[in-house]
């Protein structure tokens, strides 16, 4: 699996391509304990994956956790098929903000008013 970071509007972006299974949660579990200390926003790009399992699950929960508890949050884009199909069954999708792209995300955030 090839993993990409980059960031947009001061949002962390992590693409994700192929399978976010097991194998690669603990491949990438430096990487997912180092983005947990980030403090901005993370989105996961999850247009290029066509399998997730419960430990990509778990690595997205993972994170949402320890984002919201710290004031920012967490949201996916790009989910298709499969990956979709397990977050509207665990109802994800209605905790965790789903975009088709990454236009739309940006679209709803520069929506988004800050409380005063």
């Amino acid at each position: 699996m090839l993993n990409e970071t980059y960031k947009i509007n001061n949002d962390f972006i992590i693409k994700l391509h192929g399978d976010f299974d097991a194998d690669t949660v603990r491949d990438m579990k430096e990487d997912i304990e180092m983005y947990s200390t980030l403090s901005t926003n993370i989105i996961f790009d999850l247009d290029q994956v066509v399998f997730i399992d419960s430990s990509g699950i778990g690595a997205i929960v993972f994170l949402y956790k320890r984002m919201v508890a710290k004031g920012f949050s967490v949201s996916v884009m790009g989910l298709t098929q499969q990956p979709l199909e397990l977050f509207q069954m665990l109802f994800l999708d209605k905790t965790i903000d789903c975009y088709p792209t990454i236009d739309c995300y940006l679209e709803a955030s520069s929506n988004l008013q800050v409380a005063s």
